[in-house]
């Protein structure tokens, strides 16, 4: 067969073009998303048995593949199913076709090197349409798992929820400090919480490991506020944003102290104990207090306890709290408190009569042990149980009489203390020779 010249050379002209880059032959365009899977079941662990929907068929090609990926996964051997017919799945009510991986993750964790037998953050699942041979493909399906733990997953992006809080609660004065706080949930998430007034941006915070992200304020302005907290993921295809609930906050005009709950004075109203005096404020930068003994201010008695000493045995006790601003000073005082008696003396080791119990010697008692200290005693020594008259039977030493003989000598201690009730101990019997 003869070649004409002209063949030849247009033959060579094509060959000229192709070598100059000025015509070629063009490569496969990307292939397209056409669907997400649906997955089944909707969340799992590393031994559930998964099956992939798709929601149509393919565009061209006959056949399919399945590829996992994400870390740990070698793409090597990234296929959980290799190329199939199409034809050996069923039908399903979309049109499309379903398809039962063939083995679980943690089989197909065996697979990988190194063994990846714990999955981390997101897996992209995607059902790849081809024919039987040739790299051309035709199209995929996509669907993700989303792992809360290296073995629990689902099939939806998990949501991420923020709560703020504001202390102080509800309102505050101009120019003080306002401690907001947003706890993201699920712990552990990675991402920054912008605090936010309206729609200005206060600041932007990272949470720390215990989830809480936390900013403090003076900026916000004299009127009404409405404060909240958006949280932004650093992996946004893993996890949700979430924008916290909102706190309507007052911001007050400075003025002097007021009160939210008045001064008291709490404890046991009785002497020998210690009373505390206790007051709220808002917009206090300090407190001071000042103690009341029927409704005079106590010397020196400016701490927040107020210990009460016998001499103010049946006084009224209150107290002053007063809240302190650069604009003022905001006083509460507590009811007072009539203070009761103290609880008598506790006897820790009884008296004992020491000497020679006989007529014309002299003997004595001891004054025992007692709970308190700085007691005053008084004495009292008694034949058979009956008190013997006279000054000279109320010492704490007693010489024996001849009345005495025969007889049973004790002696009764008694101790007092300002403010406290008194106690008694009697020694035990002693018979007079």
């Amino acid at each position: 067969m003869k070649t004409s010249r002209r063949q030849i050379a247009s033959v060579v002209t094509v060959c000229g073009l192709v070598a100059a880059g000025l015509f070629a032959v063009s490569a496969p365009a990307q292939a397209a998303v056409l669907g997400s899977l649906k997955i089944a079941p909707g969340s799992g662990n590393l031994q559930t048995v998964i099956s992939v929907s798709t929601p149509g068929q393919c565009d061209q090609g006959s056949n399919i593949k399945v590829i996992i990926s994400g870390a740990g996964v070698q793409s090597a051997t990234e296929n959980i199913v290799g190329n199939t017919a199409i034809t050996s799945y069923p039908t399903n009510l979309d049109g499309g076709f379903d398809i039962e991986f063939p083995s679980t993750l943690a089989d197909y964790g065996t697979t990988q090197s190194p063994a990846l037998t714990s999955f981390s953050g997101r897996y992209d699942i995607s059902v790849i349409c081809k024919n039987s041979f040739g790299a051309t493909t035709y199209g995929t399906f996509t669907g993700s798992l989303y792992f809360s733990s290296g073995t629990a997953w689902t099939s939806t992006k998990p949501a991420t929820t923020t709560t703020l809080t504001a202390t102080p609660a509800s309102s505050s004065y101009q120019g003080e400090n306002v401690h907001l706080e947003a706890a993201v949930t699920p712990l552990g998430v990675a991402g920054t919480v912008q605090f936010k007034d309206g729609a200005v941006d206060l600041g932007s915070v990272s949470p720390a490991p215990t989830g809480v992200a936390s900013l403090d304020t003076t900026a916000l302005t004299v009127g009404p506020h409405i404060l909240t907290a958006v949280f932004t993921p650093a992996d946004a295809l893993s996890f949700g944003e979430s924008t916290s609930n909102s706190v309507s906050y007052e911001i007050l005009t400075p003025a002097a102290p007021s009160v939210i709950a008045g001064a008291s004075a709490t404890g046991t109203y009785k002497v020998g104990y210690t009373l505390a005096c206790g007051a709220a404020f808002q917009g206090a930068s300090s407190t001071a207090y000042a103690w009341l003994n029927n409704g005079v201010a106590i010397s020196g008695q400016t701490a927040s306890t107020f210990y009460l000493s016998g001499s103010y045995y049946n006084r009224t006790i209150s107290c002053t709290a007063t809240g302190h601003n650069s604009y003022g000073d905001t006083p509460s005082t507590s009811a007072g408190h009539l203070i009761a008696l103290g609880s008598k003396p506790t006897l820790r080791r009884a008296p004992v009569i020491s000497g020679t119990v006989k007529v014309g010697k002299t003997i004595s008692t001891s004054k025992g042990t007692w709970s308190l200290s700085g007691l005053t005693y008084s004495y009292q020594w008694k034949r058979n149980g009956k008190s013997i008259a006279g000054s000279v039977a109320r010492k704490i030493s007693y010489k024996v009489v001849a009345a005495d003989k025969g007889k049973y000598l004790t002696c009764t201690v008694t101790v007092r203390k300002t403010g406290y009730a008194s106690n008694s101990a009697t020694t035990g019997r002693k018979k007079a020779a």
